[in-house]
């Protein structure tokens, strides 16, 4: 993950917390602010090891409880547009579980509801959280394995959304911030070091406008063009043919399935 000293950042939705104070304490950034969707005594009940103290030392720390990023009643006490870098880390529907809304949603897939609260997210960084005069950058890290390599991150996130540019990925070393622990949503139990992705985004749509060293570290999209389905990151065919048959294939239909609801979702 690229981060420089002098930057800016927000985290959202931190369970436990321990990637923004391992983050603090090891990139040192200018500003940190770091979200919790839950209460602070939620928080402590729910987590017997947790870093509140470690991000109460400093002035240029804020921890916010009860921060929902899809609700913007929720960040009244959050500076606009003050950020250069914000960061979602491992983001899945459940932390966010709202019975009122998912009764609302009705038979949408998960999937769906995934890719929605991700697509809400770089929405409002770009329109409420980054600074237009600053670094302008979105991460979203995830996992290359199931439900969240389903999600087609790096293709559908900014669907139809000129504003939001896609820049590339770069690998997430969970090695280089000592302390974080990824948590099972809501439990106090973490998940097994699994290989992290890093997407990143932003509202400068010209790579010229970002520092070299940050656009040299980003891997491009895979399995682009004719010869490849990018849904399902496979390819390259070697005939017409051979894409058909992938295409009738059950994890192929359940890939275009998910794209279909997706797309649906966002035109209505």
């Amino acid at each position: 993950m690229f981060i420089k000293p002098n930057w800016r950042i927000l985290t959202i939705g931190d369970g436990d917390l321990s990637f923004s104070a391992s983050l603090w304490n090891n990139f040192k950034p200018e500003q940190l602010t770091a979200t919790v969707l839950d209460s602070q005594k939620t928080l402590e009940n729910k987590y017997q090891y947790h870093a509140i103290k470690q991000l109460q030392t400093d002035p240029n720390q804020t921890i916010l409880f009860s921060f929902d990023v899809t609700n913007p009643d929720s960040w009244s006490n959050l500076p606009e547009r003050s950020y250069d870098l914000v960061i979602f880390q491992f983001p899945l529907v459940p932390a966010f579980e709202d019975p009122e809304y998912f009764h609302k949603m009705g038979d949408i897939s998960v999937n769906t509801l995934n890719r929605l609260l991700l697509r809400k997210f770089l929405i409002h960084c770009t329109e409420y959280f980054l600074d237009p005069n600053g670094k302008q950058l979105c991460y979203i890290t995830s996992k290359d394995v199931k439900p969240y390599c389903e999600w087609n991150i790096e293709n559908s996130l900014n669907q139809d959304l000129k504003h939001i540019e896609y820049l590339g990925s770069m690998p997430f070393n969970i090695e280089d911030f000592p302390g974080y622990k990824v948590r099972n949503v809501d439990r106090d139990k973490h998940v097994k070091d699994t290989q992290g992705i890093s997407y990143v985004w932003s509202p400068k749509t010209d790579n010229t406008a970002h520092e070299s060293e940050f656009i040299e570290k980003l891997i491009a999209k895979s399995h682009q063009g004719e010869n490849y389905c990018e849904i399902c990151k496979a390819g390259p065919f070697v005939s017409a043919s051979d894409k058909l048959l992938h295409e009738q294939t059950k994890k192929h239909r359940l890939m275009q399935q998910y794209e279909d609801q997706y797309t649906r979702m966002i035109k209505e």
